[in-house]
């Protein structure tokens, strides 16, 4: 494998793992699934079991409804890639509402098995390592004016691919 090939098997990894981080933050299922391979696991911790049943639980669990916001943000991540087969670190600070007066943080890491399965890059297993969890006092400031607000379904402005402003 030449070393062109690797770089763009490690940029076609480290973009699954953020839409997966995507998908989760929007809710959105099928995205969520479309991630995994059809024989999977992921080991959340509070959460274990395939990638389908990990999109279930994102979209219809109380724990993860009773935010109005999930939000990841991700850091560096590496890839050992061994033909159709790479094991990956991402670094992770993750954030969700549990009250409108706390803020639950955490960050950690995602290590994660991919599979290349029909020429595309798949999460087959998932472990969340959590190097740190807390609850902090938080206060909602109201919405800015004119700023887009993001939403945790289709309706986020992520999926209207606009070319020119709505209204200029």
């Amino acid at each position: 494998m030449s070393t062109a090939d690797t770089v763009a098997d490690k940029m076609e990894l480290t973009e699954l793992v953020a839409r997966i981080a995507r998908a989760v933050d929007r809710t959105d299922r099928d995205a969520i699934v479309a991630c995994y391979a059809e024989k999977s696991f992921d080991d959340h911790g509070r959460f274990r079991g395939s990638g389908v049943e990990f999109a279930e639980y994102i979209c219809n669990s109380d724990f993860t409804n009773a935010s109005p916001f999930l939000y990841h943000l991700l850091g560096q991540s590496i890839w050992d890639v061994e033909g159709d087969e790479a094991f990956g670190e991402t670094y992770f600070d993750f954030y969700m509402q549990s009250e409108e007066s706390s803020l639950v943080r955490s960050f950690g890491r995602y290590l994660d098995y991919c599979q290349r399965i029909d020429g595309k890059w798949l999460l087959t297993y998932r472990r969340v390592v959590m190097d740190y969890r807390g609850t902090h006092p938080s206060t909602n400031a109201p919405a800015s004016a004119g700023h887009f607000e993001g939403t945790r379904d289709r309706n986020d402005p992520v999926y209207k691919r606009l070319r020119w402003p709505e209204h200029p």
